[in-house]
């Protein structure tokens, strides 16, 4: 018989697949209802026996039906309603079961003392174990239905209950263990749950059947794997195999254009286009110092015509000679600029403009103005120059521009 519901620990009472699921025979049903019988016959001979020690002890009928009722009648009771929970699928509290040992202990403590105070201890000692056969009775009825219910249904209520509370206990003890501020209270904690994991799943039914078959088919499967290796045959059945996640590419993101020279919208030329002449030699005075050939000044500067309500077009770059700083012209033929040119070695912004470069015992003014004029000598530029003497490209223009003036 098959069946394909699976097992939950979470919720009690919940169907399992399991070999012991089956039904039951009717020759099994004899045999088991014959069994009740003859524990229902121990417990009420044992009952009978208490009835007539007790009468004997007291002289009356009623005062042993009570000790019986109190004893025997109790246990009776608490076994019938073990059974009825467990035929029904629902789990016992822990206190039924106490109670089927507890009311018995009580009724044989009853029996001895009454045997004892006429110092008849023969009597004693039986009237003490007389009220077990009750319990034994109720113990083992409630079992068997237990194993009953199993077997017909898959259901065990009794070890869901169990395994939910041994799985509650362990949730708990470890949060314990991990959060608790106290260090003792951890370790303690972290053992306790060890301690309950060694206990989950006792007595299980359903788990002594299931793991077995697990372990077989495990078993079997690497038996199989291990001969298909061995003689190089490919598996009968083999999970099919998923297609390759198409890879993710990333949108293209094109990069924010930055502005360049040749990008820059054209403006229009100004009416008066002025030109100048560079210097290219430099030549040493005679204490040594470099000084500009005062030779090389500019000589002309044309105007451009001014054509009105006309698109001007702009003016061709000039070929500028291999030294790049401007030769200063005379005042007189200066036009006012109000836009800064600057070369191309200083179109990056100069972070100490503003400031004078600092004097050091080893590089004093004289010897950064020096440094200055001898790098641009051998034609580097002015931010070449600045970084040679340490200083910022303005310190150097203003020092050529006092070489040039000098």
């Amino acid at each position: 018989m098959s069946h394909t519901t699976e097992y939950d620990l979470h919720t009690p009472a919940h169907p399992v697949r399991t070999p012991a699921h089956q039904g039951i025979s009717t020759p099994a049903r004899w045999v088991l209802g014959s069994i009740f019988v003859v524990m229902g016959g121990v417990g009420i001979a044992g009952a009978v026996a208490t009835f007539f020690n007790m009468k004997s002890a007291f002289g009356s009928s009623g005062t042993a039906v009570g000790v019986v009722a109190a004893g025997e009648g109790a246990t009776a009771v608490l076994g019938l309603t073990l059974v009825g929970l467990t035929l029904i699928n629902r789990p016992y509290p822990s206190g039924l079961r106490l109670g089927l040992w507890l009311i018995p202990l009580a009724g044989s403590v009853t029996g001895g003392v009454v045997a004892l105070a006429k110092d008849d201890y023969q009597h004693a000692m039986v009237n003490a174990v007389t009220p077990l056969a009750m319990t034994v009775a109720a113990e083992m009825a409630g079992y068997l239905a237990r194993s009953i219910v199993v077997a017909s249904t898959g259901v065990d209520a009794e070890a869901d209950r169990l395994t939910g509370e041994t799985l509650r206990r362990i949730e708990w003890h470890q949060a314990r263990a991990q959060h608790h501020p106290s260090k003792w209270t951890r370790k303690r904690s972290a053992k306790a749950a060890w301690k309950l994991a060694r206990t989950l799943g006792r007595n299980d039914v359903r788990l002594a059947q299931s793991l077995p078959n697990a372990y077989a088919e495990r078993t079997a499967s690497s038996a199989i794997t291990a001969l298909d290796s061995l003689y190089q045959r490919i598996p009968a059945q083999q999970p099919a195999a998923l297609p390759a996640p198409a890879p993710v590419v990333p949108a293209a993101v094109e990069p924010p254009t930055t502005p360049t020279v040749e990008q820059l919208p054209e403006v229009e030329a100004e009416a008066e286009i002025v030109t100048a002449t560079y210097a290219t030699d430099w030549v040493k005075n005679g204490s040594g110092s470099w000084k500009a050939d005062p030779g090389m000044y500019a000589a002309s500067y044309p105007e451009a015509e001014v054509v009105e309500d006309q698109a001007v077009a702009p003016a061709a770059q000039p070929q500028l000679p291999t030294d790049r700083w401007l030769q200063p012209v005379p005042d007189q033929v200066r036009t006012e600029v109000h836009t800064p040119v600057r070369t191309g070695s200083d179109q990056q912004v100069d972070v100490y403009d503003d400031q004078e470069p600092e004097v050091t015992g080893e590089m004093t003014p004289e010897r950064r103005r020096e440094l200055i004029l001898e790098a641009i000598g051998e034609g580097k530029s002015q931010r070449e120059a600045a970084a040679a003497a340490s200083c910022s490209p303005t310190y150097v223009r203003k020092v050529l521009t006092k070489e040039a003036a000098a």
